[in-house]
């Protein structure tokens, strides 16, 4: 990471994902009708070229950060409440990294390097190319959130594990209406890839892909984070992709 991008050049790919959509607006309705039998929604996807440079700021983050055992399941679940989908993880192979502050798991990401994913809740297979990693589900309780933990979960255990793997691009997905997500995505130097919008009615689920289009790639920036990330107005959990709901 050796370029810094401008300032208006994130905003303008910040502007990309909009603020506060119909669809968006819609979501949130249907989200509160028991049982869900109509579900709508937009997935980005976003990927990262190179191995995260270990910056200095991780130093900020003031937890140990190491990666996650089975044993750590149920202090994971006290941050996320789904600890099937957690056991099916760690019986799969994925990845889990863990902060923690004086004993205590206050955060987690979930790395996948297998040839293809399953988002959980819409069973939308996601193809990993061999060079990838796909990053998903990162979660950071409330009171721990804007310290430097998802920074240091990329620049200090991704970046071990990329090296391990031999990997060199980083995937990952975001909802439509989690701006505060995209916002820290971009300014770590992510781009846009495509979208897909997703149609579930009555336990059956339709996906239409669109790609992306984006002028000529920069470097990646130089990893700033002096300032706090706009609210998110999602109601979404923290970073969250691919929770299973």
């Amino acid at each position: 990471m050796n370029a810094n991008m401008p300032s208006d050049r994130i905003q303008q790919e910040i502007g990309k994902f909009p603020r506060r959509s119909l669809l968006s607006k819609g979501r949130n309705l249907l989200q509160r009708i028991p049982f869900k039998p109509l579900d709508i929604n937009c997935l980005y996807f976003l990927e990262y070229t190179g191995v995260p440079r270990r910056d200095a700021m991780f130093g900020r983050a003031c937890c140990e950060v190491r990666r996650a055992t089975l044993e750590d399941l149920r202090g994971i679940t006290e941050c996320q409440n789904t600890p099937e989908a957690f056991l099916k993880r760690f019986q799969s192979g994925d990845h889990c990294v863990v902060a923690v502050v004086d004993g205590r798991i206050v955060g987690y990401e979930w790395f996948c390097d297998k040839p293809t994913h399953s988002e959980e809740r819409y069973a939308y297979k996601i193809t990993i190319p061999r060079s990838a990693i796909y990053a998903y589900d990162a979660y950071i309780l409330p009171e721990y959130r804007v310290s430097g933990i998802w920074l240091k979960f990329k620049t200090v255990y991704l970046r071990e594990l990329m090296q391990l793997l031999h990997k060199r691009k980083i995937i990952t997905m975001i909802d439509r209406g989690n701006r505060m997500s995209m916002s820290t995505h971009l300014r770590f130097g992510f781009k846009f890839v495509h979208k897909v919008f997703v149609l579930q009615l009555l336990g059956k689920t339709f996906f239409m892909e669109k790609a992306v289009h984006h002028e000529k790639s920069v470097s990646p920036p130089d990893v700033s984070f002096t300032r706090t990330p706009e609210k998110d107005e999602s109601n979404e959990p923290w970073f969250s992709k691919s929770v299973a709901s």
